[in-house]
């Protein structure tokens, strides 16, 4: 069961980095070193539950601003 729920968190970080690279035109690996440099990874595990429920203009907003915090300038 936890292997389950860990390939749907994936997938979810797959579909979130996607969407974040096209909206922002950046590259896959941009957005990859970006998240990864600003904690957004761990943020999207951590707020798994309720992000995943969401649409994706919410769930890409909500990055936004947790970047934003972070003082990185969209």
């Amino acid at each position: 069961m936890i292997k389950a729920q860990e390939e749907q968190a994936v997938e979810f970080i797959s579909f979130c980095i996607e969407n974040f690279k096209v909206n922002h035109k950046m590259t896959g690996k941009e957005v990859i070193s970006l998240f990864s440099e600003k904690g957004v990874i761990d943020f999207l595990i951590e707020a798994y539950d309720i992000l995943h429920t969401q649409g994706k203009d919410y769930i890409l907003s909500e990055i936004e601003l947790f970047l934003q915090k972070r003082g990185y300038i969209l």
